[in-house]
């Protein structure tokens, strides 16, 4: 079915990028969607309707075919600047307290289980940490490890926290150190409700999600969940549909979930409720879930199937593809990736270079409905020709 008006629903993962952030980045996006098919796209200002949502139009024409998409951001970089905002001790140490919840649950063992890769993500700050604590305690007790007088460590151990406090911006900073241990501890303060700005941001996104469904015609709304920001995502599908089925089921409705880390919240036994916002999105709500994962990226869990890694049995069985960057972008911009973890996980949401399934521009404002180009085309490019008319 060619599409003419199109909803998408962006969620963003754990990242400080407020709207217009986001807008500058998808443009980036765009204009690579632009050279590739031969398009041309006009995007409006990102207009604020709410804490940290906002929504943009975008026009694109493309040789023989024009879409309207109604693009809407729902993040919480308010909240996640917040974290930030916290002295280094606190950070240092909610993030150990997270981490030894995550081992004590049993949650770290379900991770081990279905995504080792995940593991790597998940243990790297802490086994940062441990060097660092390590480290400190080392140099504050030097004096009694060298057989000196105990009064010597009047000054050893301010010494040995100054060396610490070091450590943690440098290296730590530019290895991410302290941002992930915020977003460790935010995935806690989601399982265990301690975070009210994220509860009521829940209820938010599940009344702007019906605002926006109501006041719409596209012809297919598209919710887009990148990372952490899955979980939201499922959240508010799962409201929407406890408040007002209808609204689910008056045009196709499709998440897209890249490198989801919804696993990462929901293994935990105490996100009881967040399995039960997915075995509703499996089991009731006519919506078709698509996860994209790809094995160069550790930030999510690689070859897993939600609903079989929840135990759910989904009415309708989630389209989980294995992807490859380096069949999606050039040879440069996968490389520069590869140094950096986050860099290679940012890569879902940038846009394609080379013709291929998985082309994010092309779900966001192409001629082609989500679920189409799921099934029917499911693993070849979008069917435009070379000069990107409808073929």
């Amino acid at each position: 079915m060619a599409v003419r008006k199109r909803l998408v629903i962006n969620f963003t993962g754990y990242e400080g990028l407020h709207p217009d952030k986001v807008r500058g980045r998808y443009l980036n996006s765009c204009a690579d969607f632009s050279r590739l098919w031969h398009a041309r796209t006009q995007a409006s200002s990102m207009t604020m309707e709410g804490r940290d949502i906002g929504s943009m139009r975008i026009e694109t024409t493309g040789a023989d075919w024009q879409t309207e998409t109604e693009f809407c951001q729902f993040g919480s970089a308010d909240i996640f600047d917040a974290y930030a905002a916290r002295n280094v001790a606190t950070r240092f140490l909610t993030g150990l307290i997270a981490f030894f919840d995550i081992l004590l649950s049993g949650t770290f063992f379900r991770y081990l289980r279905t995504s080792w890769r995940f593991c790597i993500f998940f243990l790297w700050p802490f086994a940062f940490a441990c060097f660092v604590t390590l480290v400190t305690i080392f140099l504050g007790a030097l004096p009694l490890l060298a057989g000196f007088h105990a009064l010597h460590m009047v000054w050893t151990i301010p010494f040995a926290l100054l060396v610490g406090r070091l450590l943690v911006r440098w290296p730590g900073d530019k290895l991410f150190f302290s941002y992930l241990l915020d977003d460790w501890t935010a995935a806690a303060d989601r399982i265990h409700l301690r975070n009210a700005g994220l509860v009521e941001r829940r209820r938010e996104f599940a009344r702007h999600l019906c605002d926006k469904l109501r006041a719409s015609n596209a012809d297919e709304v598209v919710i887009i969940g990148h990372s952490l920001g899955t979980v939201p995502a499922v959240e508010a599908i799962a409201d929407v549909w406890r408040s007002d089925p209808a609204l689910l089921r008056q045009r196709p409705v499709s998440l897209l979930a890249a490198g989801s880390c919804l696993l990462m919240i929901a293994f935990h036994p105490r996100a009881a409720s967040l399995r039960e916002d997915a075995r509703i999105v499996f089991q009731e709500a006519p919506v078709l879930w698509t996860e994209f994962q790809t094995i160069s990226d550790i930030i999510h869990f690689y070859k897993s199937d939600p609903a079989a890694a929840l135990g759910i049995k989904p009415l309708n069985h989630p389209i989980v593809r294995q992807i490859r960057f380096k069949n999606i972008h050039s040879a440069n911009r996968y490389a520069r990736a590869k140094a950096n973890f986050f860099k290679m996980h940012l890569l879902f949401l940038k846009g394609a270079q080379i013709r291929n399934p998985y082309d994010i521009g092309m779900f966001v404002q192409g001629p082609f409905e989500f679920k189409e180009l799921m099934t029917t085309y499911r693993d070849s490019p979008a069917p435009l020709d070379a000069e990107g008319r409808l073929a």
